[in-house]
Order: C-alpha cells, then sequence, then structure tokens
C-alpha cells in the first residue's frame, strides 16, 4: 500500500527533525543525562514538528538502546511506539476526547505500573480544545503525577491553556520553519523519490506551506500526482492557484481605476475555478509585498519570491503609494470577513474592487486623505510645468477668503521706544528634535488621519515647544480646527519622550513665514484651476 511522503519521512530521531534544532537539542542533553520533565507543554502552528518530536520523547525515555539522546528505532519498543501496538503509549486527540470522564479515565489507568515499557507516556494532543472541567481533574494529576508517567501536551492555541497547566510543565515554543530551510529539505527528499523538481517549484511549494513541513509535503506528494517533473506551472495547477501575471494585471487596472478591466479578470479568474476567497487572500499577499518594497530597504529578505517577480514587484510599486496601499490592504481584509458571513463571496470580491477603483464611494479618514493627495500631487506636477504669470480673474463662484484676525500686540510693541518682539515660534534657538519618528509611530496607533497629513515633515525644539515644520495644508487645517488632533499630538510627544512639550509651527530657513495664507483647500483648488488641472469634488 502506498504510504504518503509526509508520513514515509517522518522523523526517526531528533538529529532528523528540519527547523527546531534548539527544541531537539535541549531534548537531546536531558534525555542522555536522564533529567526529563515529567511534563512538557509542545506549542506552535501545525505541521511543524510538535506530534513528532512528542512521539521522539515517548520512544526516547523508553529506548532499549538509546544513542546519544536518540532512540535507536530498531529495539522492540520503539517499533511498538510507531505502529500504535505498545499498550504504554497512549495518544489522546482531545478535540474529540474532551469531556471530564475522558480524563477521569486517564487518571485512574495511570496509577497503574507500566506493562513492558519503563514509563507510560501520554500525548495529548490538541490539549487546549478540553472542557474547564476536564482541565481541572487534569490538574490535579498534573501537580501530584505518579514517578512512571510522562505527560505530553500539544496546542495550536497556547493563549487558551491555563496559567496553572503551563506552569506545571516544560514548554517548547516551536517556530515556522523558513521557507529556505522546507525547500532545501524538499530538494533532497525529491532527490531520493526520484522526483525531478525545480528549485523555483521546491521554493513555492515552500511558501504556500506557510512554515508547515507537513503541507510542504503534502503539496509535493499532489504535485507528483500530476507530474514526476514538477515545475512553477505545476505547483500552481496543483494547487488551485493563479498566476502571478493576474495578480500584477488585477493590481495595475486598480493603479489606472479601470473599473471595467478589473471587473473582466475577476469573471475571467473565476472561470478557471479558482475561488473568490483564495483571490482575495491572494490580492492582500500582492499588496502587502508592493508595501513591503515600498518601505523595507531589504525587500528580498521578507518577500519569498524569484528575483524577476521581486523586480515586477519594484516596478508596480511606482503606482502606488503607500497609504494607498494601506487602504487597498484594509478594504480587501473587510472583504474577507464579509466572505465569512455570506455565500456570494463573488460580490463581495467586486464590491471591494468598485471601492479601491472609485475611491468616491469610500468616505473613510483613509479614503479621503488619498483623494487630497492625488489632488496635491495633480497640482504639483502642474506647478513643476511652470504656471501662468498673471492669474486669471477670479471667478464670482468662488467664496471670498474670510477676513485675518488681529492678533493682540505683545507688550514690547506697545512702547515705541522699546526694540520689536521676535515672532512666538522663532526658530531662532531651534534644535532638531531626533525622536520626531518615533513620534510619528506612536501617533499613527491612534490618530492615522494626522500620522498621514505628517508624512514627510520634520520637527524642531526650542524653549520648551515642539516646533513642526510641514508644507502639508490637510494638517495646518487639522492644527487650527481640530482638538482632537493637537492632543492626541501632545500625547505621543509625552508618551516617548516623557516631557510635556508646547506645539508651533517652524518658521526657519527651509520654511519661510508666509505674511497671509488663504484656507488651504480654497487655495488648494484655485491653484488647481490656474493651472489647468482638472477636479472632481463629490
Amino acid at each position: 500500500m502506498y504510504q504518503v511522503l509526509y508520513r514515509k519521512w517522518r522523523s526517526r530521531s531528533f538529529d532528523d527533525v528540519v527547523g527546531q534544532e534548539a527544541i531537539t537539542t535541549t531534548l537531546k542533553n536531558e534525555i542522555r543525562q536522564g533529567r526529563f520533565a515529567h511534563a512538557y507543554l509542545l506549542m506552535g502552528s501545525r505541521g511543524i514538528g510538535k506530534t513528532t518530536c512528542a512521539r521522539l520523547i515517548a520512544k526516547a525515555v523508553n529506548c532499549l538502546d538509546p544513542r546519544d539522546g536518540n532512540p535507536c528505532g530498531e529495539c522492540e519498543l520503539c517499533r511498538g511506539i510507531d505502529n500504535g501496538s505498545l499498550v504504554d503509549v497512549v495518544e489522546i486527540d482531545a478535540a474529540s476526547n474532551n469531556g471530564v470522564d475522558d480524563i477521569r479515565d486517564l487518571r485512574e489507568t495511570a496509577f497503574f505500573l507500566p506493562a513492558v515499557a519503563r514509563y507510560r507516556v501520554y500525548i495529548i494532543d490538541e490539549v487546549h480544545a478540553l472542557s474547564p472541567n476536564a482541565v481541572s481533574a487534569l490538574l490535579k494529576i498534573l501537580e501530584e503525577p505518579p514517578e512512571h508517567v510522562i505527560f505530553i501536551l500539544a496546542t495550536t492555541e497556547v493563549q487558551k491553556i491555563p496559567a496553572a497547566i503551563q506552569s506545571r510543565c516544560q514548554r517548547f515554543d516551536f517556530r515556522r520553519i523558513p521557507s529556505q530551510v522546507i525547500a532545501g529539505h524538499l530538494s533532497r527528499i525529491a532527490g531520493e523519490e526520484g522526483i525531478d523538481l525545480e528549485p523555483e517549484a521546491a521554493l513555492l511549494v515552500a511558501r504556500l506551506a506557510d512554515g508547515g513541513m507537513r503541507d510542504a509535503l503534502s503539496l509535493l506528494d499532489l504535485c507528483r500526482s500530476h507530474s514526476q517533473e514538477i515545475t512553477v506551472h505545476t505547483v500552481s495547477e496543483a494547487a488551485g492557484l493563479i498566476g502571478q501575471d493576474h495578480l500584477f494585471e488585477i493590481a495595475a487596472g486598480i493603479a489606472k481605476q479601470d473599473l471595467s478591466g478589473v471587473m473582466d479578470l475577476i469573471a475571467r479568474v473565476g472561470g478557471q475555478s479558482v475561488e473568490y476567497d483564495r483571490l482575495c487572500t491572494q490580492l492582500v499577499g500582492h499588496f502587502r509585498n508592493l508595501l513591503m518594497v515600498l518601505s523595507s530597504k531589504t525587500p528580498g529578505e521578507v518577500i519569498v519570491c524569484l528575483p524577476e517577480t521581486l523586480e515586477q514587484y519594484r516596478q508596480q510599486s511606482k503606482e502606488f503609494s503607500a497609504g494607498r496601499l494601506l487602504r487597498a490592504i484594509r478594504v480587501l481584509q473587510e472583504a474577507q470577513n464579509a466572505m465569512t458571513r455570506t455565500t456570494s463571496r463573488r460580490t463581495e470580491l467586486e464590491m471591494a474592487a468598485i471601492r479601491l477603483c472609485d475611491p468616491r464611494l469610500d468616505q473613510s479618514p483613509e479614503a479621503l486623505l488619498n483623494r487630497i493627495e492625488q489632488l496635491e500631487a495633480k497640482l504639483n506636477a502642474a506647478l513643476a510645468g511652470g504656471l501662468p504669470a498673471q492669474a486669471p480673474p477670479a471667478v464670482t463662484e468662488a467664496p471670498s477668503p474670510p477676513p485675518a484676525r488681529p492678533r493682540a500686540p505683545s507688550p514690547a510693541a506697545e512702547r515705541p521706544d522699546g526694540p520689536p518682539a521676535p515672532p512666538a515660534d522663532s526658530a531662532k534657538d531651534a534644535v532638531p528634535f531626533p525622536q520626531w519618528e518615533a513620534v510619528l509611530d506612536r501617533l499613527g496607533k491612534t490618530n492615522p488621519a494626522a500620522r498621514g497629513a505628517l508624512l514627510g515633515s520634520s520637527a524642531y525644539t526650542a524653549a520648551g515647544r515642539v516646533l513642526i515644520a510641514s508644507d502639508n495644508p490637510v494638517f495646518r487645517e487639522m492644527m487650527k480646527s481640530n482638538e482632537y488632533t493637537r492632543t492626541s499630538l501632545k500625547k505621543a510627544i509625552m508618551e516617548v519622550t516623557g516631557t510635556r512639550y508646547g506645539l508651533g509651527p517652524y518658521n526657519g530657513p527651509a520654511q519661510a513665514p508666509k505674511a497671509e495664507e488663504k484656507p488651504p483647500l480654497e487655495d488648494l483648488l484655485q491653484k488647481a484651476k490656474e493651472a489647468g488641472v482638472p477636479v472632481d469634488i463629490q
């Protein structure tokens, strides 16, 4: 009978376990020195070696011929554990045996001496699924276990395990296996099995497995059923994936706001038997990769892809701003959540595409800031090309700017013989504020809109105040009219520096003070109209 790859290539010793060297070294040393614990808690995501290591512990402590902390795998006890015939090693699936009666039966049998082996070992998988009463019953025997009993608890959701259980176990946190390590292991197995596996295909399988060796071997088995020569195309077909080209095409349509083209692409991909929730997940990953290219100095280390694909990401990232990519990820994630509550998954994906292609339909703060950002980009392009020497006469529909509010004269200004008073926010003694980036990061958690408006800004300190150098009219308007913006910015500065500062504009050489200023949005619209830039405000 054929045996699937993940069972055939299950690790036979601690040295064979891939990607968990820190854990297996500790376990080998404990068992070699005879100082192993009475209870272990193995935690981590699925398919990364928890159950394998649990069985290896059970074999190593009972092996008749241990070898440097590893089980021999050849004695009758090791073979009995492998084929499940040894009655002294019991595996319990807590997801289906989670009642208090099941744990009470375990407690009753645990006090009996082992029939054949040296230790009676209980492996409880998915222990987080136990009922509260069952957990209480298990806690009782973990407090005072018999000397001949070892408990091994495995879980994928450690946050559900009570602290009282965790404190009585030796904990091991299994980490996801790096994609390069999985790809190397797959290549070795393929060589032993006579499978022609391309390195690019191995890397794609590893990336799809998301750190799980079992999932990678299962997918390799599926690809083997398609062909003995496994290429990237073979993996894409076996996994039901769409090609990278389709993702780039959809993203390009969103960048150009080509709603009709994006809808046609979604319909075409759906006709290829690709699930819409899977497509939505892949689009989230695609926009995440574009964001990593924009924000990371070494995107090749955080994006697992081929070199030519990374170059495609670099080229397409130029069509998006970071704010627009963040908004795309947020909209698609909202569509993902909605898909779990409805059967109309295609409709949810299409509505997300409409929102991404037509920002006017989205009234969220991020969408409004994105629209203002696009308007500024058009205006800056017009200014770079040169404005007419004389502006056309003001149109009658444009509202006149409100009159400037007169300022109260300073005490020095009331004395004719005294020297003129310096401006309140003079940058004469200002020094750069080195913690400004940390302040912006903290501000982004409480007030993302203000954080977005402060992109590209800098700050200085003088006389107990933080002076902000920003040419963004949106931020200046927010500071004038929004008390929450001022409060949240002061709070962010306080949390980062531990000192209370006042706020003010920076009027240094890099930003000369202006004599008079119109309301920001009105001034922006006026300049756009003078430059001949079409503006559609809805």
